[in-house]
């Protein structure tokens, strides 16, 4: 059993007042954590293969999650916040194939992941947060 030692916790002014999409930025500090370890210690090459296929996989549910919604309820900033779903997919994917070359990338997946979850958060996910609680999703 690995334990974790947290590089990030989770604060309340993470928080968007939606349950649902709070409970899934809570599991991408959780999976950032577990990158966090293995990039401070003997990182096997499997280990991090594995914790990124997690991160894409579960980014894919969340902003299939996020844009169900934005779609439901007619948000405004919609498209400008799937265009940054598309971005940070994209970086994730390149982070997957640099790995899957051999390449050391635990430490900047790391500097983007906790870039992407502070400033996402705080510059597109709080703005929603109005509009979703409007329609009655907290």
């Amino acid at each position: 059993m690995t334990i974790i030692t947290p590089h990030i916790v989770w604060q309340d002014m993470y928080s968007v007042n939606v349950k649902e999409i709070d409970e899934q930025h809570k599991k991408f500090v959780g999976i950032l954590n577990e990158i966090y370890n293995e990039a401070i210690s003997p990182i096997s090459k499997d280990n991090l293969k594995d914790l990124l296929n997690e991160l894409v996989s579960y980014a894919l549910l969340h902003f299939k999650t996020e844009e169900t919604y934005f779609d439901k309820f007619n948000y405004k900033l919609a498209e400008a916040h799937k265009e940054e779903h598309k971005k940070i997919l994209a970086r994730l994917e390149s982070y997957v194939m640099l790995n899957a070359e051999g390449k050391d990338i635990a430490f900047e997946l790391l500097d983007l992941i906790e870039d992407w979850l502070v400033n996402h958060l705080s510059n597109f996910d709080k703005l929603y947060t109005k509009c979703f609680n409007d329609n009655g999703l907290f």
